[in-house]
């Protein structure tokens, strides 16, 4: 039963959902940061808004805690670095927020260009002055926007469809996406040398903080109009405060700012036909706040029941749309790694992975990952799992590589792993019989089938005969049953391995009593 804590509430279609679930335990509770601090460590799952801030300290005392899902796109009020160090999944809900980002920032552009905000008060306050309230079109004028994500690129297709120009600047987005937007990828400078409304959506970094100041507005065009619907902290106040009041911004709208709620900001003391305001409005519609609240529900158990990572900022792959498909070879993978972790005769130091096959080609990284949790679990008392599992090795020194020609068996999809520690080296590869079962079809120069589960007991011998009859008979001695025995070797007369699925743990003194026989080269009890 996964016991799931909330503190920021959930709209009641997120809630419902969670309630449903046979398999997990719902708390909807206001806490302290005491409280907070005292109950954590009870909870699999944290769900949180922005009311939450989750620091190291609370995530330390989450000893259980596997997910922290955000509702929202933002998750800067989240330690990402603590989560990812402890191995807790931070996720959040991109989509159902962006859509109403990017109509929100449209309507304050267009708030903004039509006085909208100014003239409904002076109507009510029995003024009829049309003429004060003279707008501008956004037709053929010139859009900026700085940050081409999901947000910026509903902005984009919004403003096309008004017949704008519309320029981009975001270093990090394929030019082939601009391209096929009809978007025109610029510079910062040509950005803001060229536009006539600027637009704002970028992440905020320690590089964008104050992304936006007086050295910025200056290249701006004389009479530029100012969107900013993503975060305060990407401007400086008091640099687009001069501007608005010297002209040089002909007008801003603003949904964000630094202090929340913005008391005593001079923003707010210019005129409406200067600035138009809004108290972060950005995601709040029906529909977003509806959506997100079943996405993060859904997400957050679908993570806890290991069935898909959908929008897992620290996960260090992009799991595909198709996950159940390629969840088989992850575990597989998990396999080979923990089979390799308990075999190796010293401290791994690096590991080289081949994945072959058209199915697995696109699993490069997802098998490396999953290989890097399997090997370094047995070895470590912190939970491993995919997202901390790459920090893990970094820290050990470990170097992972990809390589080609590891496996001299044949089959359509194999995954293969060759694990390096000061004095040798072992190779072992699987596959998947029928799609769904993993197993080990090759160990160094040793062709096998063995199914990697549970109790398994390892054997190096001398092909001779007697070998399977004096283990199976000090088994039987021990009390232990077979559930299965599989056995290679590389030539007739040669060395063999077995590996033999037990119901039970051998004692200590049954496998002393193994490794004792003569034809016996050397004996390992594995976890799998």
């Amino acid at each position: 039963m996964y016991r799931l804590l909330l503190t920021d509430g959930l709209p009641p279609e997120g809630l419902a959902l969670l309630r449903a679930a046979a398999d997990a335990q719902i708390d909807d509770l206001k806490l302290s940061r005491a409280e907070t601090q005292a109950r954590l460590g009870e909870y699999d799952a944290w769900i949180i808004r922005s009311g939450t801030s989750v620091d190291r300290e609370l995530i330390e005392r989450g000893t259980r805690l596997k997910v922290i899902g955000r509702v929202g796109t933002k998750f800067d009020n989240i330690d990402l670095e603590a989560a990812t160090r402890r191995g807790v999944m931070v996720m959040n809900t991109p989509e159902p927020n962006s859509l109403a980002a990017a109509e929100h920032t449209l309507a304050m552009l267009l708030a903004l260009c039509r006085n909208l905000p100014a003239a409904d008060a002076a109507l009510r306050r029995g003024e009829w002055e049309r003429q004060r309230f003279l707008g501008v079109q956004l037709h053929r004028k010139t859009l900026g926007i700085i940050g081409f994500g999901r947000v910026g690129r509903h902005v984009a297709h919004r403003a096309l469809n008004f017949e704008m120009d519309v320029l981009a600047y975001d270093p990090y987005v394929d030019t082939e996406i601009f391209r096929q937007m009809r978007v025109t990828a610029v510079t910062f400078d040509e950005l803001l040398a060229h536009s006539d409304f600027i637009t704002l959506h970028a992440a905020l970094t320690p590089e964008t903080q104050e992304l936006i100041g007086e050295a910025e507005i200056a290249r701006m065009k004389a009479g530029v109009r100012f969107i900013n619907c993503s975060r305060g902290e990407l401007v400086n106040e008091r640099a687009l405060h001069a501007a608005l009041v010297s002209g040089k911004i002909a007008g801003a709208a603003l949904d964000v700012f630094i202090q929340e709620p913005p008391t005593g900001n001079p923003l707010l003391q210019l005129p409406a036909e200067r600035v138009v305001v809004a108290p972060r409005l950005g995601a709040s519609t029906v529909e977003a706040q509806r959506d997100v609240s079943t996405q993060i529900a859904q997400q957050v158990l679908d993570a806890l029941r290991g069935t898909d990572y959908q929008n897992v900022v620290n996960l260090p792959f992009i799991p595909s749309p198709d996950f159940h498909r390629a969840r088989p070879y992850l575990e597989l993978a998990e396999k080979i790694g923990a089979l390799q972790s308990q075999l190796a005769e010293g401290p791994v130091r690096s590991v080289e992975v081949e994945v072959k096959g058209e199915d697995t080609q696109h699993l490069v990284k997802p098998v490396a990952v999953a290989l890097l949790k399997g090997l370094l679990s047995p070895l470590s008392k912190e939970t491993v799992n995919y997202v901390n599992a790459p920090l893990l090795a970094e820290e050990r020194g470990l170097v992972v590589s990809q390589t080609r020609g590891l496996e001299m068996v044949d089959y359509p999809n194999m995954l293969s792993c060759r694990v390096s520690w000061d004095s040798g080296q072992r190779l072992v590869a699987g596959t998947l019989f029928g799609g769904v079962e993993g197993r080990i079809v090759q160990m160094d120069d040793i062709r096998m089938d063995v199914r990697p589960q549970g109790h398994v007991l390892v054997t190096l011998s001398q092909d001779v005969p007697g070998v399977i009859g004096a283990v199976g008979t000090l088994l039987y001695q021990y009390g232990v049953n077979i559930a299965e025995w599989r056995l290679g070797r590389n030539h007739p007369g040669g060395t063999a391995v077995s590996f033999i699925n037990l119901d039970d743990r051998p004692s200590a003194a049954c496998l002393t009593a193994l490794g004792a026989l003569p034809q016996i080269i050397s004996v390992r009890i594995l976890e799998l």
